[in-house]
């Protein structure tokens, strides 16, 4: 008679076990699907072209070297609208990308564009809006690389490496060092 219920034990054990196993992964099928993205990106046409041939050397001179800025806001919802202002490129430039890559508290930005058909002769800047999904308040290591299209990134292409402190409803205001988006 003690061998029903250990069988019976044995069976209960064996089907929690399994319910378990189940959980696990519908949870960790539910972090795949909240990894942290970028979308919603659009950037400005050009705000302002500046050659060195054509460009009045004053005006040029005190344009080229201001760096860019990112502004970082976190909503209530988790979403952060972030804007970078001032990036420079190739006067060619029709379409600039943010991707994201992150792990924990570490975010890496690559701001990257298209292959160019043709140079122009010629600087813009440009500014970027997209939206990051789901973070919460706190501090955070950030990187950000200007990047050749294709995504091809050095250490000398990064822009700021630092910390960002994201609280809601506050907007956070980083200065990039001085750089343009690669060319090639």
């Amino acid at each position: 008679k003690t061998i029903k219920p250990i069988k019976t034990m044995k069976k209960h054990l064996f089907f929690s076990l399994v319910c378990l196993l189940g959980l696990s992964a519908c949870s960790s099928e539910h972090i795949v699907l909240d990894a942290m993205k970028v979308y919603d990106v659009v950037n400005s046409a050009c705000k302002l072209n500046l050659s060195e041939t054509d460009t009045q050397p004053d005006i040029y001179e005190t344009n080229i070297v201001k760096p860019a800025s990112l502004s970082l806001q976190l909503e209530g919802d988790g979403i952060v609208k972030g804007v970078l202002e001032d990036v420079k490129g190739n006067c060619a430039v029709r379409k600039i990308h943010v991707q994201i890559a992150n792990d924990d508290n570490k975010i890496m930005l690559v701001v990257y564009h298209d292959k160019l058909e043709a140079l122009a002769d010629c600087i813009c800047n440009y500014d970027v809006s997209f939206k990051m999904s789901r973070l919460s308040a706190g501090d955070y290591d950030l990187k950000i690389y200007f990047a050749s299209p294709g995504m091809k990134y050095t250490e000398e292409d990064l822009m700021y490496n630092g910390r960002c402190k994201l609280e809601k409803g506050h907007t956070t205001k980083i200065t990039l060092k001085q750089g343009e988006l690669p060319e090639v």
